[in-house]
């Protein structure tokens, strides 16, 4: 089967690689479509710290397709089945895991980062897995490509639903890449009375504008003064000026979410920490995505509750994820969806 693989020094090739056989408690997953992630962005320019020098990966976690074989003991899945799975599980017996934060497990593992992932033909799903809720059947007539990048929309789930946007928010969001766009697409729906994004991306602005959202070029206008205040501030962004900006945008009582990671060579990051303490705002922090978030998203867009076809900008081949890659890095792309 043909597989995008990582290895040092940092690169992805596409390579021929035998069909894995299902052993007992696992499924093999004809894969049908793979989203690429910022993540795996990372990894093919920079590494990764669960993949040792002399390893190689099979990268991919935004993986849906059909099952094609099932291991001994798996019950409830037919081969033929169509599936969308999701990339986290634990150990399934510590504290975390037992409260469903698998995300959180200290033995967490994610398919397409520790164990081999989606860019491939087939899939491999770990048996821990599998008894853990990660595949989860979709129906038949669903578009593989629509509903590819789930996990994706589970990881922002995980970080809109501590805010509690209402129908008297307003919403700043600060980044018009498709994890904004995905957290502006929530807060419509979840009836936020106004909703800015501030961009400094004129082309992602404009698709911004297209959906409804109100907009602010970052660098050429100011967002406190065009916004003045928020009840909920959103950084989906990798910035450490957006950050603090929204403490003080944010108004009394405000919620804030710092969902997007900073570069790791930015250690610390000046806060005014009585801005949060006066004005008694809730700032929260998330990374990754359970099953609950998982299941969530999905059923956001299997129901079509959600329409976000329209962040899927380029379909490729397997063969072509370099390309991709370079789509990304230039910001010429929102999602870019892989076809084995």
């Amino acid at each position: 089967m043909k597989a995008a693989i990582f290895s040092y020094p940092p690169h992805v090739e596409v390579k021929d690689r035998g069909i894995p056989s299902p052993r007992d408690g696992e499924i093999l997953v004809q894969v049908k479509a793979g989203a690429l992630c910022g993540t795996d962005l990372r990894i093919a320019r920079k590494g990764h710290g669960s993949i040792r020098e002399g390893e190689e990966r099979i990268l991919g976690h935004e993986v849906v397709g059909i099952i094609a074989k099932k291991g001994a003991s798996v019950e409830g899945f037919k081969e033929g089945m169509h599936v969308a799975v999701a990339p986290n599980y634990g150990c399934g017996k510590c504290s975390y895991c037992i409260r469903g934060l698998t995300h959180h497990c200290p033995e967490t593992r994610a398919i397409g980062i520790t164990v081999d992932g989606g860019f491939a033909e087939f899939m491999l799903v770990p048996q821990k897995a599998v008894t853990q809720g990660n595949v989860v059947v979709v129906p038949d007539n669903v578009d593989f490509v629509t509903i590819s990048f789930v996990e994706a929309l589970a990881c922002v789930v995980h970080g809109f639903l501590p805010l509690q946007v209402g129908f008297e928010d307003r919403v700043l969001i600060y980044g018009a890449g498709p994890i904004g766009l995905m957290f502006w697409e929530l807060c419509r729906h979840a009836g936020a009375k106004e909703v800015w994004i501030v961009d400094l991306s004129l082309e992602r602005l404009k698709v911004a504008e297209e959906r409804g959202a109100r907009t602010i070029l970052a660098g050429k206008e100011s967002v406190k003064e065009t916004v003045g205040s928020a009840e909920v501030v959103i950084v989906a962004a990798p910035s450490p000026e957006a950050q603090k900006e929204a403490l003080e945008i944010a108004g009394t009582y405000g919620r804030i979410n710092f969902f997007g990671g900073l570069p790791p060579q930015i250690k610390e990051v000046p806060l005014p920490s009585n801005l949060i303490h006066y004005k008694e705002l809730l700032v929260t922090g998330t990374t990754r995505s359970n099953n609950f978030h998982f299941r969530y998203a999905l059923d956001l867009l299997v129901s079509q509750t959600l329409d976000l076809s329209y962040l899927v900008t380029h379909v490729l081949p397997l063969e072509e994820i370099e390309r991709g890659l370079q789509l990304m890095e230039s910001q010429q792309s929102l999602k870019v969806v892989l076809i084995p």
